[in-house]
């Protein structure tokens, strides 16, 4: 793997906005910006990733766990901002694989582990964008990316505190936005979080940052932060990620389908997600 310059995530960002591509959606003033939100001292870029050549071998895909990738191309020059975007389709009536093999419907989407090349850690900073097709029907909900640790707990396997965690992104009905999380303090599947505080339009890119600070073992002092186009909606310091110092953040849990545990949750026609511009930084 190249050495990459440190640099300010800040910075990064900035730039980015500074395009006419993404468009940011506008939030009531009470709410803080990524710009004005105290973040202890800056922050330094630890990887990123454009989706250029070789993009699979700089996210160190996991082989376990990873599918769907048929469902995905990088797609070059549509964009004054982003030079390359991973695209990833949802085919009509496509869903999660467990309802395709339930009931005979197309896989849609993809998921996959990225280890990225870094030492585990306790704090991390994800910053990517996404953009829905014009004619993306939300339907019922489906995931989106997040951070992980260990095993990426989905799927209804509730972590014991010490095996892993995910916090994934979500879509619901209308866009509506959340925080997905599989935690240990998780009864059933996902911990909802802060359903509501944000909304996905069709056709339009969103800037999400998601940082992470892990708990102390036997506290529940852990923190999920998370900023939609730049608007600071998600602050909890009340979070219990994990019961052992061994389990650390490892990477990006990058997922994404229609779903849900059966068919009413699928797409009714062919759609798309585009995806760029991922990165990771220090959290001080």
């Amino acid at each position: 793997m190249r050495p990459l310059i440190l640099v300010s995530s800040v910075v990064l960002i900035a730039s980015l906005s500074n395009c006419s591509s993404p468009a940011s959606v506008s939030a009531p003033s009470t709410r803080s910006t990524l710009a004005d939100t105290p973040m202890d001292s800056a922050p330094s870029l630890l990887w990123s990733n454009g989706f250029g050549q070789f993009w699979r071998q700089r996210w160190q895909l996991e082989e376990q766990g990873t599918w769907g990738l048929e469902n995905v191309e990088v797609v070059r020059g549509l964009e004054d901002c982003f030079e390359r975007v991973l695209r990833v389709h949802y085919p009509a009536e496509s869903a999660s694989p467990a309802t395709a093999r339930q009931a005979g419907v197309p896989i849609g989407g993809a998921e996959f582990r990225g280890q990225l090349g870094l030492a585990p850690r306790d704090r991390l900073r994800l910053s990517y964008y996404v953009r829905f097709s014009d004619n993306f029907a939300f339907v019922k909900g489906g995931k989106l990316p997040g951070l992980y640790g260990g095993i990426a707990n989905s799927g209804g396997n509730i972590p014991d505190g010490t095996d892993g965690f995910s916090t994934r992104m979500m879509w619901r009905e209308n866009g509506v936005g959340e925080v997905y999380a599989y935690l240990p303090t998780s009864e059933g599947y996902g911990t909802s979080i802060r359903q509501g505080e944000w909304v996905f339009r069709p056709g339009r890119w969103h800037h999400v940052v998601q940082e992470i600070h892990l708990n102390q073992p036997g506290q529940a002092d852990g923190k999920i932060r998370v900023w939609f186009d730049d608007t600071l909606v998600v602050d909890r310091a009340d979070i219990t990620f994990r019961s052992t110092a061994q389990l650390q953040i490892d990477g990006i849990f990058f997922s994404t389908f229609f779903g849900g545990g059966d068919r009413s949750w699928a797409t009714p026609n062919s759609v798309y997600a585009d995806f760029a511009a991922f990165s990771v930084s220090t959290v001080p």
